[in-house]
């Protein structure tokens, strides 16, 4: 029995290739990475943010209930969105402090849309006037209000470092 002759295309099992046989000892070129300092501004400001929500969460759990000591069904959304917020955001914040390209930009993406959500959204499903969002949000007189303001600074923040680190790529090292 003779072996197959080498057919055009992809190499044989165990034939060598055009630039010699495959050797498991050369290095790889590293793949990209996200920008190491964009990353960890990012990821830290999300993780402040992210401590942000929880304190709008515990506000609504701790603070705003009804007269009747349950808490009314506003309170019910806002505890479970920011807690489901606050969580995500750190889960992506992990990723970007790992510098993964996907995790800034989905950083980058969930900060984008909790400010859309909250300056767009929230006043459309709820059907508040614009300007009464606007001075609910910045009028820093109460935890929950004071919560989201900073929530929404931190999350303006994160974005425009999250879409530095994703764009500005280092390959691989320390950089």
């Amino acid at each position: 029995m003779q072996p197959n002759p080498p057919q055009p295309g992809f190499p044989q099992y165990g034939q060598p290739t055009a630039s010699g046989p495959a050797s498991w000892s050369e290095p790889r070129p590293p793949k990209p990475r996200a920008n190491a300092a964009a990353a960890v501004v990012a990821g830290s400001l999300a993780l402040l943010a992210a401590a942000m929500l929880v304190w709008f969460a515990l506000y609504n759990v701790i603070v705003a209930t009804e007269a009747d000591g349950r808490p009314s069904g506003i309170m019910v959304q806002n505890m479970v969105s920011g807690t489901i917020s606050a969580v995500v955001l750190v889960i992506a914040a992990v990723f970007t402090f790992a510098r993964r390209i996907p995790a800034a930009w989905t950083l980058f993406g969930l900060c984008v849309f909790y400010v859309v959500a909250v300056f767009v959204v929230t006043p459309l499903v709820w059907g508040t006037p614009f300007g009464a969002q606007a001075k609910w949000l910045f009028s820093f007189d109460d935890g929950d209000s004071t919560a989201m303001a900073l929530t929404i600074i931190l999350a303006v923040l994160t974005a425009i470092a999250a879409a530095i680190a994703g764009s500005v790529k280092s390959n691989g090292g320390k950089n």
